[in-house]
């Protein structure tokens, strides 16, 4: 097998041990191209933002008419999968259904979040508890197969819950 010489991206820290990670001639890795090419130039954080999220969650909320929610949001119990808990539904106007997939890797402190936005929030919760004994073999076998995102397998699990209808 060959391998890179190690190099780091010139902008920020990731590195050769990614071993899909390619350089530009500035030294910058493939995933700071991306972020400066493409999402850096669509990152509204100002009113045009809000305005263009608000225009969402109205396609989303007419889309949901008639029905128990508008939405689903995977939970995980962390900061980011709550803040787009409480942005749905505090911010957009959303009624999104939170959908939990315990794979068996829950922290107290995760399970401590998930009961405190629920009930904050006053949104329902669907959690599906995973097989650990599978959820260990699907993991052990990402592990030997050195594939990168060792949450796949939960995050695959996900999708199998819901049916996708892309409708807006």
């Amino acid at each position: 097998m060959v391998y890179k010489s190690h190099r780091i991206c010139s902008n920020c820290i990731m590195d050769t041990s990614d071993r899909n990670i390619s350089f530009d001639e500035r030294g910058w890795c493939d995933y700071c191209v991306n972020f400066h090419n493409n999402i850096l130039p669509n990152w509204c954080t100002d009113e045009k933002g809000k305005a263009q999220l608000m225009r969402i969650a109205d396609r989303i909320r007419k889309c949901g008419e008639d029905k128990d929610f508008d939405c689903i949001i995977g939970l995980s119990g962390g900061p980011d999968s709550s803040y787009a808990a409480y942005v749905a539904k505090e911010i957009m106007g959303l009624r999104p259904l939170l959908l939990h997939v315990d794979g068996g890797w829950n922290t107290d402190k995760a399970v401590g979040n998930i009961e405190k936005l629920v009930k904050g929030l006053g949104l329902d919760l669907y959690t599906e508890v995973i097989n650990w004994e599978e959820m260990k073999d699907l993991q052990r076998a990402f592990f030997v197969s050195q594939l990168a995102d060792q949450d796949t397998p939960g995050h695959g699990l996900l999708f199998g819950f819901v049916q996708i209808r892309p409708t807006i």
